[in-house]
C-alpha cells in the first residue's frame, strides 16, 4: 500500500467554483498486475470488473475488494468483445458470438449468463442502473437507445430520434447519450418516471464522453477549444464547468460528489479529480507514465495504468482529512 499525503494546488482558473487547498489521503493499491494487458476497469460497490489478455483474447475478469479475490466471468472465443458495464452483481458486455453486436450479460450471484438482447442488428455500449439496461440499437437503421428492465423482463425504445443517438448512461430513472440532431454532439436525456425528454446541453461544438451518477451529469466539452470537463445538475437545472485546465482531459466518471477524469497537464496521462461538496481538485494519481480510463463507486476510484510496462489495473481509496 502506498499512502499519499498530497496538498493540493490549482489555479482559481482551472474549475469554477474555484478549487480550496485541502489535503487529502489516497490509499494506492495495486488491483491486477498479470504481465498480459488488462484494460478499461469499472467499478460497482466492491466488485471490479476489466478486460484481461492473459489467455491470447480479450476475457472478462473481476476482483472482489471486500474478500481480495480475483475470479474469472467470462472467457472469450470470439476475439470480439468489448462496452463492459457493472451494476450490483449484473455484469454486461458488447458480444459478437452470433454474427454482430448483441448484449450478454453475467450475474455473480447466481454464476449464470444470459442473452439481453441479441436482434438482428447491432446493439452496442450497454450501461446500467438497478434494474434499467440502456445501450445503442441500429435496428432502425440508425443509432438509437433502447433499454431494458430486468425486474419486468419489459424492453422499451427510449430515443429514436432519426439523428444518431450513442454512448449512454443511466442512474436511477434518467438515461442520458450523446446526440447528433443539431448537427453536433450535444447530451439529452430522458425521464423514464415521467417520460420527458431533456435538453441536457446544446452548447458549440461537441459535447462527449458523458456520465451520471444521481443527478450530477458530467462530460467531455470542446467549447473553449481544447476537451475540459464540464457538469450539470438535473436538481437546480444549473450548468457549471469542472476543469478548464489548458491541457486535454478526458474520460469523466463520477460518483456522488465526486467526479474524475484523465488528465494531461504534466504530458502523461494522469488520474485527477474534482470534490463538488467542497470545491477541491484531487490529484489522484501521477505516477510514471500513463494512467487512463478512471471510474468511481463511492471513494474507490480504478484505472488502467502503465507504470510496469504494460496495461494493469490500480485502484485508490480517498479519504478527506477534516
Amino acid at each position: 500500500m502506498l499512502f499519499l499525503i498530497i496538498a493540493i494546488a490549482l489555479a482559481a482558473a482551472s474549475c469554477w467554483p474555484p478549487a480550496i487547498l485541502t489535503p487529502y489521503v489516497a490509499e494506492e493499491f495495486p488491483i491486477c498486475t498479470d504481465p498480459a494487458n488488462q484494460l478499461d476497469s469499472l467499478i460497482s460497490g466492491d466488485i471490479v470488473v476489466w478486460w484481461d489478455a492473459r489467455n491470447g483474447n480479450f476475457d472478462i475478469y473481476g476482483y472482489n475488494l471486500s474478500t481480495d479475490a480475483e475470479f474469472t466471468i467470462f472467457v472469450n472465443s470470439t476475439g470480439l468483445l468489448c462496452g463492459l458495464a457493472v451494476s450490483g452483481d449484473i455484469v454486461l458486455w458488447q458480444d459478437w458470438r452470433n454474427g454482430n453486436a448483441d448484449i450478454y450479460g453475467y450475474n455473480l450471484t447466481t454464476e449464470t449468463e444470459f442473452a439481453l438482447c441479441t436482434n438482428p442488428a447491432y446493439q452496442e455500449w450497454p450501461a446500467m442502473s438497478g434494474d434499467i439496461v440502456v445501450w445503442n440499437d441500429d435496428r432502425n437503421g440508425n443509432n438509437d437507445i433502447y433499454g431494458y428492465n430486468l425486474a419486468t423482463d419489459t424492453e422499451f425504445a427510449i430515443c429514436t430520434n432519426p439523428a444518431r443517438q450513442h454512448q449512454p448512461a443511466v442512474s436511477g430513472d434518467i438515461v442520458v447519450w450523446n446526440d447528433d440532431r443539431n448537427g453536433n454532439k450535444d447530451i439529452y436525456g430522458y425521464d423514464l418516471a415521467t417520460n420527458t425528454e431533456l435538453a441536457i446541453c446544446t452548447a458549440p461544438l461537441e459535447q462527449q464522453y458523458l456520465a451520471i451518477s444521481e443527478e450530477i451529469v458530467v462530460w467531455r466539452d470542446w467549447r473553449n477549444g481544447n476537451p475540459d470537463i464540464y457538469g450539470y445538475n438535473l436538481a437546480t437545472e444549473t450548468e457549471f464547468a469542472i476543469c478548464t485546465d489548458p491541457a486535454r482531459q478526458h474520460q469523466p466518471a463520477v460518483s456522488g460528489d465526486i467526479v474524475v477524469w484523465t488528465d494531461q497537464r504534466n504530458g502523461y496521462k494522469d488520474i485527477y479529480g474534482y470534490d463538488l461538496a467542497t470545491n477541491t481538485e484531487l490529484a489522484i494519481c501521477t505516477a510514471p507514465l500513463e494512467q487512463r480510463d478512471p471510474a468511481i463507486s463511492g471513494e474507490i476510484v480504478v484505472w488502467t495504468d502503465y507504470r510496469n510496462g504494460n496495461w494493469d489495473i490500480y485502484g485508490a481509496r480517498l479519504s478527506f482529512e477534516e
